[in-house]
């Protein structure tokens, strides 16, 4: 007889339990938490500032880039075919012998690096392959001569070499464009503080971040021949 009072007056927890469970995992998901930044962002207005509704992204910024590359290689490969290609170079002993120079979207010259070398110093064959690179270089940067006041307010120039190839080809075309604006600017750029401050930026591409991919020098191949 006590055993049978006893059951009938314990209660049974587990639909109760159940229930608790469920509505804690319906506030769980239809409970949102707004983050403080949030909060003071829809304090501020919206018409003012980065966040104006005036530009939905920022336009980047206009620049000449000149690209440098091996000679030979062609726009519409992946950077493991690019890879590839500089290693059948590498083996063949011919890499680093001539590059690519292109500005822009135009089609590129080739200059040889062997008159480049201590060796051809003075000598015609370098004088040539100078003389080319500074024609070319002055025939493209004046198609983007623009009605600026002054050379400063002209786009940058941006000189993007491969970095597997010897800087001489980097300051050739950089040595170049500095031609191109001392025949613009009004005479040599240390002939004055002004000339300084007025000169147009021409700099070099940022060094590559190394040993974080085994094809980054595919992925580098890559970008630079397909700069634009």
């Amino acid at each position: 007889m006590s055993g049978t009072a006893d059951s009938e007056d314990r209660v049974n927890m587990i639909p109760m339990i159940d229930t608790f469970l469920f509505l804690i995992l319906f506030f769980m998901l239809v409970t949102k938490f707004t983050p403080d930044e949030k909060a003071i962002a829809s304090l501020l207005p919206t018409d003012k500032g980065q966040s104006s509704g005036a530009s939905a992204s920022p336009l980047p910024k206009e620049q000449v880039n000149i690209a440098i590359y091996p000679a030979g290689m062609q726009k519409g490969y992946q950077p493991s075919q690019y890879r590839d290609q500089m290693s059948e170079a590498v083996a063949k002993g011919s890499f680093n012998q001539s590059v690519f120079v292109r500005i822009g979207g135009a089609d590129p010259i080739e200059i040889k690096g062997t008159p480049l070398s201590e060796q051809g110093v003075g000598s015609p064959v370098m004088k040539e392959q100078v003389a080319m690179l500074h024609a070319y270089v002055a025939q493209q940067l004046a198609k983007f001569e623009g009605t600026a006041p002054l050379r400063k307010d002209l786009p940058p120039v941006i000189v993007s070499s491969f970095s597997g190839l010897s800087w001489k080809y980097a300051l050739l075309a950089y040595d170049a464009v500095r031609a191109f604006e001392a025949s613009h600017g009004g005479g040599k750029l240390n002939k004055s503080n002004e000339d300084l401050l007025n000169a147009r930026e021409v700099t070099f591409a940022p060094p590559r971040i190394r040993n974080y991919s085994a094809n980054e020098l595919g992925n580098e191949l890559y970008e630079v021949i397909h700069l634009r």
